[in-house]
């Protein structure tokens, strides 16, 4: 029988206790669903929706899974182009071995020091995702498990409009050249 919440379980006889019932851990959260991909104003990287172990993405899973998927979104679409890699601030992000991963491929990143925290107009990757949890909640739809919620993001996610997605991206784009050239004419 399960016992209820944090509800303790209390024996007076502990050394005839059962380590089944002595030792039994209950989960205390669901397990994440991670979702992640890349966007460019020139398309989108394929998804990467699976599981964390933990409260946040290691930066070995970040590489092994995700950083790939900017690899071939730079080669289908960046070959030649001047084009800048624009992380979040996650720490898997700028791990020194994520940095190295970035450097060895020479994939230009902004540095952590020229990535302020409070810029969410500079990060459409936000809004972005705010599309896709409007997309995937409407209606008030909610998750009975974990499969459903990965089918629900990846059906939503062929819903999106890579046009809409490239016109977000190119208005930041002209946005931070305004502010830029703004800040260029205000120099002292």
């Amino acid at each position: 029988e399960e016992t209820p919440g944090n509800a303790g379980f209390y024996s007076s006889d502990k050394e005839n206790m059962p380590n089944e019932v002595r030792f039994k851990c209950k989960q205390k959260f669901e397990p994440k669903v991670l979702d992640w991909l890349a966007l460019s104003s020139k398309g989108m990287s394929t998804p990467f929706i699976g599981a964390t172990k933990g409260l946040a993405v290691t930066a070995d899973v970040y590489i092994g899974k995700c950083l790939p998927k900017v690899l071939k979104l730079i080669e289908k679409h960046h070959l030649g182009d001047k084009y800048i890699f624009w992380p979040d601030l996650a720490s898997s992000h700028y791990a020194k071995k994520t940095l190295e991963w970035l450097n060895e491929r020479k994939v230009p990143f902004v540095p952590k020091a020229a990535n302020p925290p409070n810029v969410p107009k500079a990060r459409p990757i936000e809004d972005f995702w705010s599309i896709l949890a409007d997309k995937v909640y409407n209606g008030g739809w909610a998750a009975t498990n974990r499969d459903d919620l990965v089918k629900r993001i990846k059906s939503q996610l062929k819903k999106i409009d890579l046009n809409d997605v490239q016109t977000m991206l190119e208005d930041v784009k002209l946005a931070l050249r305004s502010q830029v050239t703004l800040l260029k004419v205000c120099a002292f």
